[in-house]
């Protein structure tokens, strides 16, 4: 008797749907012709507890004396989550019925993991094969079945994902111990969590507030030349341009960037002069004003550069996980955990594909399936069912790509044949349901074709340059809006010119500027920059990992992080912004530069990268990490954290070890402050965060630090400076 073991219900209950029949539905598996199929529910273990390993460390957070946590070689132990023990239970029971088993975990690194260590859990001897399924159509089911491979080809993969998990672990168990111990020594009474993704995650948003906060506005000045060409063309030829500083290139605003493909951007390491700031924008108005006034002394320029060809812009790829909760975060506000729920809801409806995916793109087998899934979108969304017409069900998009999927674990999330009831949907699940439709049904109408022009004018030694943008056939923008989306993508018209032609300076002018703070993250665009952390890592071999392994954490846990930085009190939100919480600050200040820098990720992967091709022992990997580990816990140990700020509470839960989670900022339960009235005291100081209020006596009224007094702002709570004695 063959055995399958999925990864999930959902993937077992396809599999099992294309083996022979008769097909006997138990609760926990599926009887068929076959084989029986059976699955996990995802990670249906989990790592034992601290005190398994030693009483001593049954307490929370316990000694730093018995710190790290630490496994000895060969004894790591697993146990099965507590609501899926039942699962576990009749996995190990169809074990000792089967001849053979089939791994159908999910292709790479975590779901290897998934299904390997249950066999492991459950002293499996039986042979093992392996499936590797990137999609679950019929044919690509079919043509895995018969291409079985033997697992313990994929022994070391699956060490590599243990080394991930057992690295995980130790870091997190380890130092939030450690660092919940620093804070009880300053009487915090919360869990000061930290981990490998966790901790850098919020470090971008406690940079982010801190660049906002900091941030000076400055004026800077553009210049710009109309330039006229007395050929005939529209607008009578006259054309506005602006002037490029030596170094400076035109950005072009139009131009926009695939979410799939978005490269870095171009270093111009040639240092800017005197009157630009570090983006090269012009900050001395008189050098402004002077090329300006040479431009009109001139009275004419020559044209250096020419060109208008046609461009056909594609339709965007499909959504991933990510992308689709930036983009609902962005136009709805809602949470990205709920839109990951929503999402899931629709899945496990039958609605929508797989939703826990980093791939934008689909097996070329499922193009096949385009005409139903086409004729499902025009049956319930009218809105979309009058732009059917022009969608070909025969078009091959890019998305369509065996080459994107190799490695891939799920395709991009697209709506099935089989279709929902609109009126029944929650009004989340509605908008993306038709987020997700739309961006499949783009795939299958023309592309947008633009004509693209650009103009390069010397004029007094100066260059000027213009560029045009004009969409002549909406093609799939159509289904974005239309013509509202080329009223916003639009482009001046630029006149037809050549290389060498004399073009009369009609007028110059200077327009002023003023820099603006940093926009505050939300949760979907703190997501983006998770995926996108190698944007801000400067190494070029740890860049190029943190690429190539799509950032840190991954689509189905990014969401779950950010959900828990949140319920810690590390986070706070308004108006869907996102701020990071005094505490956070002071954690991120005071944590290991090793933890905060998001490269470690990178360092991780490519030395388990060598685990999983066999060049590394797994032994190895972790006897290195506890060597790393010790050092780490070393150092810190004499760390004297601040006192606690005054406006911070503490609430129960969210924390690991039976511990309290701390919160810091905006809380219901703020505690009362004595305020004085009237003006500041002579002599005081002004607040140097704020510059507007000064710093006064105050005293806390109640809460684990009453009666203790320090200096805060009065112009709390707009500013929440302190200072406390030494």
């Amino acid at each position: 008797m063959r055995l399958f073991i999925a990864e999930k219900p959902n993937m077992g209950k396809t599999i099992a749907s294309f083996l022979p029949g008769p097909h006997i539905k138990h609760r926990e598996y599926i009887e068929t012709g076959g084989g029986i199929v059976t699955w996990c529910v995802g990670h249906i273990l989990k790592q034992s507890d601290p005190e398994v390993y030693g009483e001593k460390w049954a307490a929370f957070p316990g000694k730093f004396e018995d710190l790290p946590v630490a496994p000895g070689a060969g004894q790591w132990k697993m146990e099965a989550v507590e609501d899926k023990k039942g699962q576990i239970a009749a996995i190990r029971k169809l074990l000792k019925q089967c001849t053979e088993v089939v791994h159908a975990g999910d292709p790479g690194r975590e779901g290897q993991l998934i299904v390997d260590e249950v066999l492991d859990f459950c002293n499996n001897n039986k042979p093992v094969s392996r499936i590797l399924l990137n999609a679950l159509d019929k044919a690509s089911v079919m043509k895995a079945l018969a291409n079985l491979e033997p697992n313990n080809k994929f022994y070391n993969l699956y060490q590599a994902a243990l080394g991930r998990q057992r690295a995980d672990w130790m870091v997190g168990m380890n130092m939030s111990r450690a660092y919940t111990i620093l804070g009880q020594r300053q009487n915090y009474r919360g869990v000061l969590s930290i981990g490998r993704v966790q901790t850098p995650t919020l470090a971008i948003v406690v940079r982010r507030d801190e660049e906002i906060e900091a941030f000076v506005p400055k004026d800077f000045f553009s210049v710009h030349a109309l330039f006229k060409s007395n050929a005939a063309a529209p607008a009578g030829g006259e054309f506005w341009t602006t002037w490029l500083p030596p170094g400076n290139t035109l950005s072009s605003e139009s131009d926009e960037k695939d979410e799939e493909n978005e490269e870095d951007e171009e270093v111009n390491t040639t240092p800017p002069a005197a009157w630009q700031d570090e983006q090269r924008r012009v900050i001395d108005k008189n050098v402004a004003d002077k090329v300006a006034a040479e431009v009109k002394a001139a009275g004419f320029g020559v044209v250096t550069k020419a060109e208008r060809k046609p461009v056909d812009e594609l339709a965007p790829v499909l959504f991933e996980l990510s992308t689709l909760q930036t983009e609902l975060n962005g136009t709805t506000g809602a949470g990205v955990k709920d839109i990951l729920a929503a999402c899931q809801n629709l899945y496990e409806k039958g609605h929508v594909s797989y939703p826990r995916t980093d791939c934008a793109y689909m097996p070329e087998s499922q193009h096949s399936e385009a005409s139903n899934i086409l004729s499902t979108i025009a049956s319930v969304l009218p809105g979309l069912a009058q732009f059917m017409p022009q969608a070909d069900a025969l078009r091959k998009s890019r998305v369509f790509d065996d080459k994107k999927m190799v490695g891939q674990e799920h395709h991009g999330i697209v709506p099935t044949a089989s279709a929902p009831d609109i009126s029944s949907l929650a009004p989340l699940e509605k908008t993306l349901y038709e987020a997700v439709a739309r961006r499949y049904m783009a795939q299958f109408l023309p592309n947008c074709e633009v004509d693209k022009s650009l103009i390069e004018v010397e004029s007094a030694g100066h260059k000027f340059a213009a560029r045009g943008r004009i969409i002549r056939i909406p093609g799939w923008r159509v289904l974005f809006g239309g013509k509202a989306v080329e009223d916003k993508k639009a482009a001046p018209t630029l006149p037809q010119v050549d290389n060498g032609q004399r073009l009369d300076m009609i007028q110059s002018k200077v327009d002023s500027h003023r820099t603006t703070p940093p926009a505050k993250y939300t949760q979907g665009t703190l997501l983006r920059a998770m995926k996108h952390v190698h944007l801000l890592v400067t190494d070029p071999v740890e860049k190029k990992k943190l690429k190539a392994v799509e950032g840190i954490g991954r689509a189905a846990t990014r969401a779950a992080i950010v959900d828990t930085l949140l319920k810690r009190g590390f986070l706070t939100t308004e108006k869907n912004k996102l701020s990071s919480s005094s505490v956070a600050r002071i954690l991120i200040k005071n944590a290991p530069r090793a933890l905060i820098d998001p490269g470690l990720t990178a360092r991780w992967e490519n030395a388990l990268d060598a685990v999983a091709s066999g060049q590394v022992a797994l032994s190895l990997f972790e006897q290195k990490q506890l060597q790393w580990l010790q050092t780490i816990l070393t150092s810190v140990q004499t760390i004297t954290l601040p006192p606690p700020p005054p406006e911070a509470t503490y609430t129960p839960g969210g924390g690991s070890g039976g511990g309290k989670s701390f919160s810091g900022g905006k809380s219901s339960q703020k505690p009362a402050m004595k305020k004085p009235s009237g003006p500041p005291p002579a002599g005081s100081k002004p607040c140097p965060s704020c510059k507007k209020g000064h710093l006064i006596p105050r005293e806390i009224k109640n809460g684990p630090h009453a009666g203790k007094s320090f200096l805060g702002c009065s112009n709390y709570p707009a500013c929440k400076h302190s200072e406390w004695p030494k």
